[in-house]
């Protein structure tokens, strides 16, 4: 497994956050979700198609990638958040443009679009090489932290 490629101009509590979403997560540990790579605006994360994910053990089951498309949504913008600050989504529009196969590696690429003072828009796509899969467009509502 590589080291995640971690721009050095993030906040600590950022790189943190990002690291215990992806490996304290049960879904993502399940997924075998990895952080690749993080910086202010973008981040990348990705899995490999296996296991229990799969229908007849062929291709991954559409709603496991619909849930595994939101961290890279958030993880991009967490060089754009306060530490005071969390994200939720509120819509999310997917496409799946083709299957992602048994024993495919896929990227996951999540970029900020758009950070107003309580909404923030995000698009993700799903690769296996250079094809794209999937794509998202996830609108987030930003809040104060509870507590």
């Amino acid at each position: 497994m590589s080291v995640a490629r971690i721009d050095p101009g993030l906040p600590a509590w950022a790189v943190s956050l990002a690291e215990s979403l992806i490996a304290g997560t049960a879904f993502h540990q399940w997924a075998g979700l990895r952080l690749l790579a993080l910086e202010a605006g973008r981040a990348e994360v990705g899995f490999t198609a296996a296991g229990a994910m799969l229908v007849f053990g062929k291709y991954v089951h559409g709603g496991v990638l619909n849930g595994l498309l939101e961290p890279p949504g958030l993880l991009a913008m967490l060089g754009h958040m306060q530490e005071s600050e969390t994200a939720m989504t509120v819509d999310i529009h997917v496409q799946h443009i083709r299957s992602v196969a048994a024993g495919e590696d896929v990227v996951m690429t999540g970029r900020l679009l758009k950070r107003g003072r309580t909404t923030a828009f995000c698009a993700v796509e799903a690769h296996v090489g250079t094809e794209l899969c999937t794509a998202a467009r996830i609108t987030k509502t930003i809040q104060t932290k509870a507590g």
